[in-house]
């Protein structure tokens, strides 16, 4: 039994791709005909019926391939201005792009004559039962040129030869141009002796219209040159032929002449009762909707924006600096009667007292803090130089220098090694770092760890000079710098930021010592605040709970995915500023994100995707990769999936994800997609074996890796982990007994040691990265 041919729609965009030899995003909508944007490089291309054959399939791709390759959108621009038939132009077109695409690809030749054979018989043509060569001329070239030349069984005159020959011979749009108003012009002839009716709908196919401003500046001159040379052209003739008929022919045949040429242009210029057309093109027209799959679910196409002044998204680290600094002073200076709070019963001026003797004992903690860090950092740097030295001489490489070594010169009989030779040690590569904190309110109870790992993480990356940004994202939008009526001009399908979301710029390897120390301080403070959410009052003995942070400050939801979008726009250009050769992005989050996509539609300001039960696909502009969505779209894991696969594949860098977990129990819901088998409805499952190595791990390891390589994640490596087991320790040595030996001290300290280096686990996972 014969299997049944279905389409694969991933596999035609890939021959699509092939034929063209560039990367055209190719989409598959609900429309009737297929088309091509050429200044988007966009093939869309009609769902066909499953069951459609294969060469038929491929005729489809490769005809519309053709034309996203040889037709300009000029083509229809001059046709129409010369008034020549829509069909009559499709027809000549058509044996061009198919000859010039055949000629590219020989092997398409037999595709285009199985193909046309069968849809001749399928009669979508219009020809079942009729006899072609009664058609007009127009018809039967269409038919000749869509058979196998050497199965043709259509019939010229020897007159017509000449025009088959011009079919043969198509080359340039301009040939297109003239043979098409030349079978005008003969078939408009040939309908009038003939008599034939052409019973059609002229208004199933007329021109679309052609918006000049679609056209390129060559597509425009184009047209206008050809429209200038065939005007100049028509009139030089119309002026040798007037003046020779004058010279020889009385005021009455010219007349007659005169009036003989306003009819055949008036014909020309497509007026539907005398213009001949081409029946079988306009009879594929009418038929090729029995190919369309009418029951197929449709497929919306979406991109990620430009973002052209990603600026207005950010708050810089000098922002964060002035409004830290406005409001340390502001409460140290304002009076009571224009502050918002009433902290205290006392006098104020006591307050004002209180909340400089905090900031300063805040300060004094913080740096004690720092430095017990910066002792750990500075092992780890040592410990990372010797490795990255190690690692570079195991790469290193012999080569001969080209010069003779004369101690070797006496074995030149046996032995043709007595050159001097060279150890080449390759050049260490440019790292970079982009660091994305989840600033969401369930952070809460795990912000002050991770802060702390991200310190000691960006102290090391200072010490080591790898450029480094490190960004938390929010949707927090108090700040008055932040304008939330902000205009973005949005393009049908582009998928749209939370208007109140902004990226706060923590830290940078662009600031000086001074900021640096400011600004973690500021991080840090805010951290041990939120951490003890429950101690809000200036009289608890915590000196950071009486400091205040401005408004823009608190924590919101969680907008991933807008950062993930704005990443896509911040990753290149920092790899390009700083020409990073390894580019590393770490995300730290302690959940999903709180948003999937709304597409832009400029008919509706807004559109959720998924209302109208489509397929829902974003499309790259960089690489023309395509992912699919799947539920109704809308769900933010598909989406932050699909972002974060298509931002490593457009940027190249490594991305590195730590979901801190607050239960002490592994969520196990968590490794249904990654670690979990899919069930006879498609939904993910972890099986019993999975699940009992999944928690071993967790009780031994307090953490469990999914590494892309074997599971199915985005990440190139993700790392769940216990927010109880992110507390940075910088314990001390333990107190040795009485008369301790040697071996005892050896333990004593090497556990401190260890406790210390392995507390700092994102630290450690960056340079395993970078080393």
């Amino acid at each position: 039994m014969k299997k049944k041919y279905t389409i694969n729609q991933e596999s035609k965009s890939y021959l699509a791709n092939l034929l063209a030899t560039e990367r055209l995003e190719v989409q598959y909508r609900k429309t009737q005909t297929a088309s091509f944007d050429v200044k988007n490089r966009v093939l869309t291309i009609p769902i066909w019926k499953k069951d459609l054959s294969e060469p038929v399939t491929d005729l489809f791709v490769s005809h519309e391939v053709g034309h996203a390759l040889y037709t300009p959108m000029s083509l229809l621009f001059k046709a129409k201005k010369l008034k020549i038939n829509h069909s009559i132009v499709n027809v000549v077109e058509d044996a061009r792009i198919e000859k010039l695409i055949k000629r590219k690809y020989n092997g398409l030749r037999q595709t285009y004559i199985r193909g046309y054979r069968e849809l001749i018989a399928n009669n979508f043509f219009g020809t079942k039962d009729k006899d072609i060569n009664e058609y007009l001329l127009i018809d039967r070239l269409n038919i000749h040129f869509k058979s196998s030349h050497v199965s043709s069984n259509v019939k010229f005159t020897d007159e017509e030869m000449k025009y088959v020959e011009m079919m043969e011979n198509l080359e340039t749009v301009q040939d297109v141009i003239k043979v098409s108003k030349l079978l005008q012009e003969y078939c408009n002839q040939e309908k009038e002796e003939t008599g034939r009716e052409q019973e059609i709908n002229f208004d199933d196919h007329e021109y679309e219209e052609v918006d000049p401003s679609e056209l390129t500046d060559e597509e425009k001159q184009s047209a206008e040159d050809s429209n200038s040379s065939q005007e100049e052209e028509t009139e030089e003739n119309d002026d040798e032929n007037s003046s020779q008929s004058k010279e020889t022919k009385s005021d009455d045949e010219i007349k007659s002449e005169d009036d003989s040429k306003d009819e055949v242009n008036a014909g020309i210029a497509g007026d539907n009762n005398t213009n001949a057309i081409s029946e079988t093109d306009v009879a594929w027209e009418q038929k090729r909707n029995q190919i369309l799959d009418n029951e197929a679910v449709d497929n919306e196409y979406c991109t990620i924006h430009s973002f052209p002044n990603t600026e207005d998204y950010i708050s810089d680290y000098k922002e964060v600096l002035n409004d830290f600094r406005k409001l340390h002073r502001d409460r140290m200076t304002k009076s009571k009667k224009t502050d918002p709070y009433d902290y205290s019963k006392q006098e104020y001026t006591d307050y004002e007292t209180r909340y400089a003797a905090s900031l300063v004992s805040a300060k004094s903690e913080y740096r004690k803090f720092a430095k017990r860090s910066l002792k750990t950092v500075m092992y780890l740097v040592k410990e990372f130089e010797m490795k990255k030295s190690a690692a570079l001489y195991a790469r290193a490489t012999t080569a001969r220098t080209g010069v003779v070594d004369p101690l070797k010169l006496h074995s030149y009989k046996y032995a043709d090694d007595i050159f001097k030779k060279i150890s080449v040690v390759p050049d260490g590569k440019n790292h970079g770092l982009m660091l994305l904190l989840d600033w969401s309110g369930s952070m809460y109870d795990k912000i002050l760890p991770t802060v702390e790992q991200l310190i000691n993480l960006t102290m090391f990356c200072r010490k080591i000079n790898v450029p480094f940004e490190v960004y938390a994202f929010t949707n927090n939008s108090e700040n008055e710098s932040y304008d939330q009526e902000k205009k973005i001009a949005y393009r049908l399908g582009d998928v749209m930021l939370d208007e109140r979301f902004r990226l706060v710029n923590w830290a940078s390897s662009r600031m000086n010592n001074k900021d640096f120390e400011e600004n973690m301080f500021n991080l840090y403070s805010l951290a041990r605040r939120f951490n003890q959410r429950n101690s809000r009052y200036w009289e608890d003995k915590d000196p950071f709970d009486m400091l205040q942070q401005p408004y823009s400050y608190h924590m919101s939801s969680t907008p991933l995915n807008d950062a993930l979008m704005i990443f896509h726009k911040l990753v290149p250009a920092f790899i390009k500023k700083y020409s990073i050769e390894k580019m590393n992005t770490v995300l730290l989050t302690d959940g999903h994100s709180d948003r999937g996509a709304v597409r832009y539609d400029p008919t509706t300001r807004r559109q959720s995707w998924g209302r109208d039960r489509s397929n829902l696909i974003l499309s790259s502009k960089k690489t023309r990769k395509q992912y699919k969505l799947s539920g109704n779209g809308y769900h933010s894991r598909d989406l932050t999936t699909t972002l974060i696969k298509n931002l490593r594949e457009e940027t190249g860098t490594k991305i590195v994800g730590f979901y801190l977990q607050s239960k002490k129990s592994v969520e196990m819901w968590n490794f249904n997609k990654s670690h979990g088998k899919v069930n006879e409805y498609g939904h993910s499952y972890i099986d019993h074996k999975t699940e009992t190595a999944l928690k071993q791990e967790w009780r031994k390891n307090k953490c469990i890796i999914t590494d892309r390589k074997v599971h199915d994640t985005p990440y190139d490596e993700h790392y769940t982990i216990s927010s109880n087991n992110l507390k940075v320790s910088d314990e001390e040595m333990a107190t040795p007994s009485e008369n301790a030996k040697t071996g005892e001290l050896k333990r004593l300290f090497a556990k401190s040691r260890n406790t210390s280096l392995q507390s700092r686990i994102i630290l450690n996972r960056f340079i395993k990265l970078v080393a």
